[in-house]
């Protein structure tokens, strides 16, 4: 993140924050979980494209967070101006060499000490927000990212209260954008009448680097990761994933 990106960032912050927190009765917990400097990777559950990043970002209020965006959204000239001056950066999720960049950048800027925040369920949740599992498959590129980058997971969970529908965006006007079949009949947003946040303990994995980054290895600590954003979502083993009284090893203990 530039010093210009930086300064938005920050005035947007202060500015849009306090509103955006009453609105939506923000509360958040674990922001002390988050080291003052280093690079780590934040991953969340991911339910709003507007509404998620807004509150990871309220609730880290000491540092900034370069947040990773759908590809899509650098398309429309307002929206992309935006979020680049916020600092988030483009990611082709359904993979190929414009997804290979993004994975890239998003490993330079750990590297360099910054914070990246990623929401590993991608769009499929926009595209089902009402399916019977709150918290759906991660798609695992940000296990190879944090492995690469070798820097700590910080994982973290969007708790939505009073979930809206708002009006439906019809298949017409979706498909040149997602042609998926998640995205047949269209594209439901949902926004939250109220938002708790909750942001674990890092992660250390520098316990898997001895090994060689191989599909086996990426899927098991993006599974691992998976269900400890669950537990915090759900509030389950807070001692373990929030405050840290128990100890707890990613190499291996069970989630």
């Amino acid at each position: 993140m530039n010093v210009y990106q930086a300064l938005f960032y920050e005035t947007s912050r202060i500015l849009i924050g306090p509103v955006f927190s009453r609105i939506l009765h923000l509360k958040s917990e674990g922001s002390e979980n988050v080291p003052a400097e280093g690079g780590a990777l934040i991953v969340s559950n991911h339910r709003n494209p507007v509404l998620d990043p807004f509150s990871v970002a309220l609730s880290v209020p000491n540092r900034q967070i370069n947040f990773v965006a759908l590809d899509v959204a650098f398309v429309f000239p307002v929206v992309k101006q935006l979020f680049g001056a916020w600092g988030a950066f483009p990611l082709a999720v359904f993979g190929g060499k414009k997804s290979q960049e993004g994975l890239e950048h998003a490993i330079e800027l750990l590297k360099e000490g910054e914070l990246v925040g990623i929401f590993p369920e991608g769009v499929h949740t926009l595209a089902r927000p009402h399916a019977v599992s709150k918290i759906m498959t991660f798609r695992t590129g940000f296990a190879r990212i944090a492995l690469t980058a070798r820097v700590p997971i910080i994982p973290a969970a969007v708790i939505a209260y009073g979930e809206r529908n708002l009006p439906k965006i019809p298949p017409s006007l979706v498909k040149p954008f997602f042609d998926h079949p998640d995205f047949q009949q269209g594209l439901q947003w949902i926004y939250y009448k109220r938002v708790h946040v909750r942001i674990g303990k890092p992660i250390d994995i520098s316990g898997f680097y001895g090994e060689e980054i191989t599909k086996k290895l990426i899927d098991q600590l993006a599974g691992k990761v998976r269900r400890i954003v669950t537990k915090l979502y759900n509030g389950e083993d807070l001692d373990r994933f929030l405050t840290g009284e128990k100890p707890f090893d990613i190499v291996t203990d069970r989630v």
